[in-house]
């Protein structure tokens, strides 16, 4: 398990990501800013189905929807 590079909610690097995009964006917590930092840091997609999430992704990390898990 060491030796996955994986980043994970809360790890140092993260959280500054994650208030650096709630600053840009003026968001009043980084609560969704953290799963965008996630997603930024590990070069990955997003799969949001919160609706507001993932109008607050658009632009700052790539969507994927659920279905393409299985494909």
């Amino acid at each position: 398990m060491t030796e996955l590079k994986i980043r994970v909610l809360g790890d140092r690097v993260s959280r500054r990501t994650a208030w650096r995009i709630a600053r840009e964006h003026n968001w009043p917590t980084i609560r969704d800013a953290e799963y965008l930092a996630i997603a930024k840091l590990q070069a990955d997609v997003l799969i949001a189905t919160d609706p507001e999430l993932a109008a607050k992704a658009s632009g700052l990390v790539p969507l994927a929807r659920v279905s393409e898990l299985y494909t």
